[in-house]
């Protein structure tokens, strides 16, 4: 069996990616590890949120924060080349880990005609003040969350004779003796193993969360103690990654790094938030608060709440408050979990029921009451409401806890996605650790390394669907095939 392309994956990335490619006369397949029921990986649960202002223009802050937050340590002398046009960089520093200008700006420039696609495909958006009680910029998303992309996709995809197969997976990379890819090694429920030839392979498999072994040795210490945030992130072991590594792919994104969520470990939904960790105490399992709860914005913190939270023993914290956080306008939308909170009207009795030591948590919470002042509580800002005295502050939004009217939610760490990946280009070539494209080879989604230090929100979702239909243009670019996207409502 041969086609033009294979693509590894059937997520908004994959999907993208298969779309744009037949669209433009290329023969393409998809394989996809989870059932028919089930496709689609983590973007069959996602909202899909995306940092646009508009169908036509990506948020002010996008390329600053790519920027900004996009690489690890850097020396100054790589600054200066990146200044250079990209065709005179040193090969190096197109291998280099790090969030390059043509990387980004293809990224925004490119978000609009992506956007055209899913909508001449029958996506409709709309728009939606973030999740937060402060003000900040609105973001759009797919009416129907990442689920309505994945089925207008996988329609458009088969209308355009695209082949699906399921419970397939892509093992290993078939080379020619140039060292060229040419295919794929697979492996599925019906067939056991097979070869597929390819023109080209589009690597849009995710990341290593469902990985036990490969998140072990990236994240380290207690990452067991963590899971995927969706059904969909099960499925994603790792093996697109580590097949382009073992091809010479140069590494790109923070391998120890994934976008983690707090959520409620009893609740059998997935992302099953508890978005309120500023506003209340985190005890872990000895009864004693561990970070500063109230030391930024939510959407500032929520990654590094979750990865404290794993590192304690257990991996489990439970959030302490009293029922005056319900007071807060807006703040149910920020409580995602099925399950109801926890109640005691003692500290005694709250510590029994969360499995803590009583005079732990006895001194956990009074001397935290003791050390708080008073002040003007606003949720709507960094309020500056710090407690006084504690070795352990809680800088912001510090009032104290009625011990007689006390709720607590226990909270785990879930895996949204992980940041290790592939160095790409502005065009989703899999770039080699010598700087050069490797011929046939693409990456998008998860598996392209975009995310150092701290996630930039509503971003992964864009990614995907920007480069994979980078991806699809190119390799019938390659093959000499090209049709206008406007072409494409005729298909």
């Amino acid at each position: 069996m041969a086609v033009d392309m294979v693509v590894i994956g059937c997520g908004v990335a994959g999907l993208s990616a298969a779309v744009s490619a037949a669209e433009g006369g290329a023969k393409v397949a998809v394989l996809e590890r989870a059932p028919m029921a089930e496709r689609g990986g983590n973007s069959r649960y996602t909202e899909a949120w995306m940092r646009m202002k508009t169908e036509d223009e990506v948020a002010d802050d996008l390329v600053d924060l790519f920027i900004e937050r996009g690489h690890g340590a850097i020396g100054p002398e790589m600054l200066k080349e990146v200044s250079n046009d990209y065709e005179n960089w040193p090969q190096n520093v197109k291998a280099f880990p790090f969030n390059d200008p043509e990387i980004v700006m293809a990224l925004a420039d490119n978000a609009p005609e992506t956007m055209q696609m899913l909508r001449r495909h029958g996506v409709q958006f709309t728009f939606h003040s973030p999740m937060l009680l402060q003000k900040g910029p609105e973001r759009m998303g797919p009416s129907g969350g990442g689920l309505a992309i994945v089925e207008a996709l996988v329609a458009a995809a088969e209308k355009l004779g695209v082949e699906f197969h399921y419970e397939t997976t892509g093992r290993s990379l078939l080379l020619n003796d140039a060292g060229d890819v040419r295919g794929l090694r697979c492996w599925s429920k019906a067939k056991g193993n097979f070869a597929l030839e390819a023109k080209a392979v589009v690597v849009a498999s995710g990341g290593y969360q469902g990985n036990l072994e490969m998140m072990t040795r990236y994240v380290g210490n207690n990452a067991h103690l963590t899971r995927p945030v969706s059904p969909g992130g099960v499925y994603n072991k790792g093996e697109g990654i580590e097949m382009m590594l073992a091809l010479g792919a140069a590494p790109a994104g923070q391998f120890d790094m994934f976008h983690g969520e707090p959520v409620d470990p009893r609740s059998p939904r997935h992302e099953a938030l508890i978005a309120v960790v500023n506003y209340g105490v985190l005890v872990n399992v000895h009864g004693k608060r561990f970070m500063d709860e109230g030391s930024n914005r939510y959407e500032l913190i929520y990654d590094e709440v979750s990865w404290t939270i794993m590192r304690q023993k257990l991996g489990i914290a439970h959030l302490i408050f009293d029922s005056r956080l319900f007071d807060i306008p807006n703040i149910r939308t920020r409580i995602k979990t099925d399950q109801e909170p926890i109640r005691a009207t003692s500290v005694a009795e709250m510590a029994k029921k969360i499995g803590v030591p009583e005079r732990a948590l006895i001194e956990t919470i009074r001397s935290y009451n003791a050390a708080t002042v008073d002040g003007d509580y606003d949720t709507t800002r960094l309020d500056d409401l710090s407690t006084e005295g504690l070795a352990l502050p809680k800088s912001n939004w510090a009032r104290p806890i009625d011990e007689t009217d006390l709720y607590a939610y226990p909270i785990m760490c879930a895996n949204t996605f992980t940041c290790g990946g592939v160095k790409i280009t502005k065009d989703a070539e899999v770039v080699n650790r010598d700087g050069a494209p490797i011929p046939g080879l693409y990456a998008a989604g998860e598996t392209v390394g975009l995310y150092y230090n701290l996630y930039v929100g509503a971003t992964s979702v864009l990614r995907g669907l920007v480069f994979g239909r980078q991806a699809g243009r190119h390799v019938c670019s390659t093959l000499g095939l090209s049709a206008p996207d406007s072409q494409s409502a005729a298909a």
